[in-house]
């Protein structure tokens, strides 16, 4: 009863006995950034929290790829698009940033390719850089 006439919530004074409650995510934290899962067979992209499980497509229940949330997915109709983006994905491009080295100690960002033969090329060059990085 003194609880609710101060307005301290019941989950406050509970959290409040644990050290560090102050680093355990809440249910905001973990809804707070959506990322594009893509499916491949639909040719479409859903943004939703992240997620370590295996997500599938609402439509055709098909397993989705979880991409960075810079990843801007091509209209559904243009299939030459979605083939880059799905040959770049299974090569382990996500659509994270990948950098080129300048000069010593001198890294700059590069562009994603925009065709399907720029992609070939970009895959052989920075092999690298896939994340997360293949186990041998």
């Amino acid at each position: 009863m003194l609880l609710k006439t101060i307005g301290i919530r019941r989950s406050q004074k509970i959290m409040s006995h644990f050290k560090h409650h102050n680093h355990f995510k809440t249910k905001k934290a973990i809804h707070a950034y959506r990322f594009p899962f893509v499916c491949f067979a639909c040719r479409k992209s859903f943004k939703l929290p992240e997620s370590e499980a295996t997500r599938f497509c609402p439509q055709c229940r098909k397993p989705m790829e979880m991409l960075s949330r810079k990843f801007a997915a091509p209209p559904a109709r243009n299939k030459v698009q979605w083939k880059k983006v799905e040959f770049l994905v299974r090569n382990g491009f996500r659509f994270y940033s990948v950098f080129e080295t300048i000069e010593t100690g001198v890294m700059e960002g590069v562009n994603y390719p925009s065709t399907f033969q720029d992609a070939l090329v970009f895959v052989e060059k920075y092999k690298s850089q896939v994340w997360p990085p293949e186990s041998e």
